[in-house]
C-alpha cells in the first residue's frame, strides 16, 4: 500500500462525496459535512473519550446513526470487571441536528440534555474539558495533551460514498474528579490518561473492525499506540491509523493483524506487516456489549488487560514493554 499524507487544508471528501484516502499526523485536513453525500439515515458522527489509569476506566460517548442519538456514560473497574455506573439515554431522528464538531481540534462545545442526563464536552485552546451529571453521578475532567501527534485517516469503502474519516488522539494527561451517591473514585495521577475516538463516517450496513489501543509511561516517557484493522477498501487505502508514541516520536506503522480465539479470553496477538510492532494481550475484562433495537444488530467485545511486546524506533533500536494496561476491540456490526 502506497500511503498518502494530507496537505495541511485538505478536504478529505470532493465536492460529490468521494472520499480522498489518506492521513495525517496533525489533524489538520479537513472534513466538510455539506460535501456527505448520502441519504440522510446513512451518516454515523460520534465522540468518545475513554479516561482511565491501570484500574479505573470513565466512558463518555456522544455521537448518532441519524436515526437515533445517543450519549452514554459508563463508570467500571477494568481490573475486577465490576460496572460501577452506567447510562444511556437514545433520542429518535436527530439526523444532523446535534451539531457535532467539523474538527477534533478547533475550539467547540458539544451538549447532550435530555432524560436527566447532561453531557458537554469543551475543546478550548487545546485543552478539553469534559462534565457529566446524571442521577446521583457527577464528573468533572480537564485533559492535556502530553504529545503533539494524533493519527487520522480518511478510510473508503466498496461504495464510492461510503468512507470513514476518523481521528485517534493518545496520550491525553487528565485530571478527573467522579463521584456516585456519595462515593468518591480517585484515578491515580500518574498513571491516568485518556483517549479521544473522533468518528465521523457512511458505513456499509454491515461491517466489523478491530480496534487496540494504551496510553502510559515507559522509562519515564509517555507511551503508547493505536492499532486498528479489519474494515474498509484495501485495495483503495492510502494510509492506515497504526501508530506508536514514545516520547517526543511518533512511529507510523503499516497494516496490522490482530487475532484472536473463539474464546476472547484467551491471549490476543499482534503483528505489524514489517515486524516493526508486536505484542500479545492477556485479557482480565471483557466489557461485552449487544445492541438490538429494530434492525439494528451490534455486538462488541471490549477487552481490558496488559500488554507485552516489542517495537522498532525510527534509529533502529528495539524497545520491549511488558504489563502496560490497554485494551482491544472486536466489533460485528448491522446498523
Amino acid at each position: 500500500m502506497q500511503e498518502y499524507m494530507f496537505a495541511p487544508g485538505e478536504h478529505v471528501l470532493s465536492p460529490r462525496g468521494v472520499p480522498n484516502p489518506g492521513y495525517t499526523l496533525n489533524g489538520d485536513a479537513v472534513y466538510d459535512r455539506s460535501r456527505v453525500a448520502a441519504a440522510p439515515w446513512r451518516l454515523k458522527e460520534w465522540d468518545f473519550y475513554q479516561i482511565s489509569d491501570d484500574r479505573l476506566c470513565l466512558q463518555l460517548v456522544i455521537g448518532h446513526v441519524s436515526y437515533a442519538g445517543n450519549c452514554n456514560i459508563a463508570l467500571f473497574d477494568n481490573a475486577t470487571g465490576t460496572r460501577i455506573f452506567e447510562r444511556g439515554v437514545t433520542i429518535p431522528l436527530p439526523f444532523r441536528s446535534m451539531h457535532m464538531p467539523e474538527s477534533a481540534h478547533a475550539d467547540s462545545v458539544l451538549t447532550f440534555s435530555h432524560d436527566g442526563v447532561d453531557l458537554i464536552f469543551e475543546t478550548r485552546d487545546s485543552t478539553r474539558y469534559l462534565t457529566a451529571r446524571c442521577e446521583g453521578f457527577s464528573a468533572e475532567v480537564q485533559l492535556v495533551p502530553a504529545v503533539s501527534n494524533s493519527i487520522t485517516v480518511c478510510t473508503p469503502f466498496s461504495k464510492k460514498n461510503e468512507f470513514y474519516y476518523n481521528e485517534k488522539i493518545n496520550l491525553m494527561r487528565a485530571d478527573v474528579s467522579v463521584s456516585y451517591n456519595g462515593t468518591n473514585y480517585t484515578f491515580d495521577p500518574d498513571h491516568t490518561f485518556s483517549l479521544l475516538d473522533w468518528g465521523r463516517g457512511v458505513w456499509p450496513f454491515s461491517h466489523e473492525w478491530y480496534w487496540s489501543s494504551a496510553s502510559t509511561l515507559l522509562d519515564r516517557k509517555p507511551f503508547g499506540y493505536n492499532l486498528g484493522c479489519g474494515f474498509g477498501d484495501t485495495e483503495k487505502m492510502r494510509g492506515t491509523e497504526n501508530i506508536v508514541y514514545y516520547g517526543d516520536e511518533a512511529i507510523k506503522l503499516g497494516r496490522m493483524l490482530i487475532s484472536h480465539e473463539t474464546d476472547v479470553m484467551l491471549p490476543w496477538r499482534f503483528e505489524e506487516e514489517s515486524g516493526r510492532f508486536s505484542a500479545v494481550l492477556t485479557p482480565r475484562y471483557d466489557r461485552d456489549t449487544i445492541t438490538k433495537l429494530l434492525f439494528v444488530n451490534n455486538r462488541c467485545h471490549q477487552m481490558f488487560g496488559t500488554f507485552s511486546g516489542s517495537f522498532l524506533k525510527s534509529d533502529g533500536e528495539r524497545v520491549a514493554f511488558s504489563d502496560v494496561t490497554g485494551f482491544a476491540e472486536h466489533a460485528i456490526n448491522h446498523w
